[in-house]
């Protein structure tokens, strides 16, 4: 994963977290293994971009045009067929991750069709 599509994932994820308004323990830990496990190849230190991509997701999640065209913006960064899949897989394990609530399920539809060639 390039850099760039590592920055979106994580922005991503962090938007994910607010689908249902509520942030679980179990979230937050799926969260911080996906963080470690695409690791980071940039000067821009991570603490700082973790702290301003939930800073951006609050932000967007308070209105759902903005969250949707926030969601589409971060999702342009993944152009191949597996990168979109990754992101749905790594999306859907933290979303299931303390239970499935219709918010997070449209949330995950909204996603769907930002990533159209995961599902081709």
């Amino acid at each position: 994963m390039t850099q760039a599509e590592r920055e979106a994932l994580f922005d991503l994820l962090t938007l994910s977290l607010y689908a249902d308004a509520h942030i679980s323990m179990r979230e937050e830990h799926l969260l911080e293994s996906a963080f470690i496990a695409e690791g980071w190849e940039s000067k821009y230190p991570k603490k700082l971009f973790i702290d301003e991509s939930f800073a951006r997701a609050r932000e967007m999640s308070e209105d759902e045009d903005m969250m949707i065209d926030y969601m589409n913006e971060r999702a342009q960064a993944f152009k191949t067929k597996a990168s979109q899949k990754e992101v749905l897989g790594v999306v859907a394990n933290i979303l299931k991750s303390d239970g499935e609530k219709p918010a997070e399920n449209e949330f995950y539809s909204l996603l769907v069709q930002a990533l159209p060639k995961a599902v081709k």
